[in-house]
């Protein structure tokens, strides 16, 4: 069992040296894209439940 939970993490450790790691910029690039791309879609569903809400006000 030791055998083998060593093993795993010697594995895990020889692929994690394989990884290309982003820089910080472009680290900062991609943080940025995400959050305004939720905002963006925050405010349209925003917009769609407000318009929903006063058909469905409107209609009863």
């Amino acid at each position: 069992m030791f055998g083998l939970t060593k093993s795993f993490f010697t594995e895990v450790s020889k692929e994690m040296k394989k990884v290309s790691w982003p820089t910080r910029e472009q680290l900062r690039e991609s943080t940025m894209v995400v959050i305004v791309t939720t905002l963006l879609i925050t405010a349209i569903v925003f917009v769609i439940d407000q318009g929903m809400t006063y058909v469905t006000k409107f209609i009863y």
